[in-house]
């Protein structure tokens, strides 16, 4: 049995889809759903959501919003969300060392949640890329 599962951004939809099974990275931790899963709201972190249909495993770095699960659909609202495969892995790898400057910058000139936010970010679409890679040792590096 199957679950439906729609993954939203303010922007856009990101995904609309059936699978097996669906973890996401829960504020309390990992939380795996499977069918029949009990009804519940829980705040995501950053991090990654892991979509498994049959052998085939779909990854999306999320920073952060709210999962809804109830008559055996998952319904993700995300701040921001990318499949693995269309991250800029430069370009979340600059975005982390910018937010690690920032935070050793002097207490009083840099917003400290901010750059916190910002490194949690680009640190989830990271391991995001890793974990596709993890789980697909033949795709190709970006």
């Amino acid at each position: 049995m199957s679950i439906a599962v729609d993954i939203l951004t303010p922007e856009r939809r990101v995904l609309q889809a059936q699978a097996d099974s669906v973890v996401v990275p829960a504020a309390d931790g990992e939380l795996g759903i499977l069918a029949n899963h009990a009804p519940l709201v829980a705040q995501l972190e950053p991090g990654e959501i892991r979509m498994r249909t049959g052998n085939d495993i779909q990854i999306f770095a999320v920073s952060g919003g709210f999962v809804q699960v109830q008559h055996n659909h998952v319904t993700v609202m995300a701040e921001t969300a990318e499949m693995a495969h269309e991250i800029d892995v430069e370009r979340a790898r600059q975005a982390a060392e910018r937010a690690k400057a920032a935070l050793r910058a002097p207490i009083g000139t840099v917003d400290l949640a901010q750059a916190q936010a910002a490194l949690m970010r680009a640190l989830a679409r990271l391991r995001a890329v890793e974990a596709v890679r993890r789980h697909s040792p033949s795709a190709p590096p970006r």
